[in-house]
């Protein structure tokens, strides 16, 4: 059991890491998208990275609640 414990720990820390680095992604570039001097070029693919990687990080949570509710699910059945 403490093998399993051990890599469920590791596998929320990677949840909340990859949550963290997509999140920090996305105020790094809107950032840059609304400094000043951004040309507007710039800002207008900025605008369109920032809405993809805002998808990506809600379908992460979705994904990561349908994991949570398998895994209740497997130890539910086991």
């Amino acid at each position: 059991m403490k093998d399993i414990d051990e890599m469920t720990d590791t596998i929320e820390l990677l949840k909340k890491g990859i949550k963290k680095q997509l999140e920090s992604a996305i105020v790094t570039l809107q950032l840059i998208h609304q400094h000043e001097e951004c040309p507007e070029n710039i800002s207008k693919m900025l605008y369109n990275q920032i809405g993809v990687l805002v998808f990506c990080n809600e379908e992460l949570d979705k994904l990561f609640k349908y994991l949570n509710f398998l895994d209740g699910l497997i130890d539910y059945i086991s």
